[in-house]
């Protein structure tokens, strides 16, 4: 039988566990409320996070100042410099963000506007393509026997209509896109500027939030603030690097088999291959959808080109741009993928690798820290006094 301080004691934890709980689920629901002010603020600091080496970079530079009278050199001091301060850094970094996105949207809106035309246009013909392909496969099946009818798995008809009716849908919500549109541009302003704050302003908020932490407690925060901006900075540092080098590959192979709509894959395959593990596989899709519209002889070199692309940046470049920073099993790499998905949706597919190695990489700091030697406790013993020896004269 327990005794009485026993049962107290489970009686207790159950009562914490419960009121863990119930805490649990009133701070998701605060949480669900302010699901849109918080994404803003992650997404900031997530941009803010992968900038942070550029404007580092732009701090550490040195510009030569000119010394017209020769006083420094004269005394042994070196030429004058002057080093770029923080806030004009930062402000730089962000012109050239601006600058950049601002050529990406002129160079490819007018690119992918046409493009999208010529592929509802020429829509049609492919699906008789495909129809004709359709029909010679199940000829070709039925002389070996097969008795199936393909017509029923692929209804070039069906499709037709389903396209028909999105584009018509399309042209009828085109004012509700409009408005999305602009609901876009302000959260992409707003995001922007949120994120400028934070790079300017985070170094001072991480040291005021370390001052105001006991003392006891600074390094294990120190510690985990480097660790969040090593694998989450190094792994959408390089993410982002993975999917520009992709959707300029993609576009080089395009043109080199001789497709012209390159534009709107090439974007579309860069996204694609932002999303871990299976991005790869959904980017060959848009490609291939390219080339069946255009020209369907040229599926099989598009894909084949492809495939080799993704094999020397995913297998060679990837893992130098990568290198050790999440230090995850493949194994638990896909399962992050899998939790992330089933917590939340599309963002934790995006982030629930990182988030992992974060995890990972604390469990290996605790472990660390868990191995060193501990002081001591016991004060230690101090050695009696010498006593003073008097030599005694040697006698001749």
């Amino acid at each position: 039988m327990m005794s009485r301080e026993r049962l107290q004691t489970i009686a207790l934890w159950l009562g914490i566990s419960v009121a863990a709980v119930f805490l649990l689920e009133r701070l998701f629901i605060v949480l669900g409320f302010l699901a849109s002010p918080l994404l803003l603020f992650g997404v900031a600091w997530l941009i803010a996070l992968v900038l942070q080496p550029a404007v580092a970079w732009v701090t550490a530079l040195e510009i030569p100042l000119p010394d017209p009278s020769q006083a420094r050199a004269r005394a042994g001091l070196g030429a004058p410099s002057w080093h770029i301060p923080r806030a004009l850094a930062v402000l730089l970094v962000y012109l050239a963000l601006f600058a950049v996105l601002l050529v990406m949207i002129l160079a490819l809106v007018p690119a992918i506007g046409p493009q999208i035309r010529g592929l509802t246009t020429t829509m049609p013909n492919s699906i008789d393509t495909v129809a004709r392909w359709t029909q010679m496969l199940q000829e070709t099946l039925g002389r070996l026997g097969f008795r199936g009818d393909l017509t029923m798995i692929v209804q070039p008809q069906a499709i037709t209509e389903q396209v028909a009716t999105l584009g018509s849908t399309a042209l009828q919500q085109s004012l509700g896109i409009a408005g999305s549109i602009a609901t876009l541009i302000f959260n992409v302003t707003l995001v922007l500027i949120l994120s400028f704050y934070i790079t300017l302003d985070g170094p001072l908020i991480g040291q005021r939030m370390l001052e105001i932490m006991p003392p006891n407690m600074r390094e294990e925060t120190e510690t985990f603030f480097a660790i969040v901006d090593r694998t989450f900075g190094g792994f959408l540092r390089a993410q982002l690097l993975n999917s520009l080098l992709y959707g300029l590959a993609t576009a080089l192979v395009m043109s080199a088999v001789g497709l012209h709509d390159v534009a709107l894959a090439s974007v579309i395959s860069g996204f694609l291959v932002l999303i871990p593990l299976i991005g790869g596989f959904f980017a060959l899709i848009p490609p291939a959808m390219i080339a069946l519209i255009e020209e369907p002889n040229l599926i099989l070199p598009t894909i084949v080109g492809l495939m080799v692309v993704q094999q020397v940046l995913f297998n060679v470049v990837q893992p130098r741009l990568v290198g050790q920073i999440i230090g995850l099993h493949p194994l638990l790499v896909f399962g992050a993928l899998l939790v992330g998905g089933a917590v939340a949706g599309g963002w934790g597919i995006l982030f629930g690798i990182p988030v992992a190695g974060v995890f990972a990489s604390v469990l290996h700091y605790i472990y660390l820290r868990s191995q060193r030697p501990q002081p001591s406790s016991r004060p230690k013993e101090v050695a009696p006094p010498e006593k003073n020896v008097v030599e005694q004269p040697v006698e001749p």
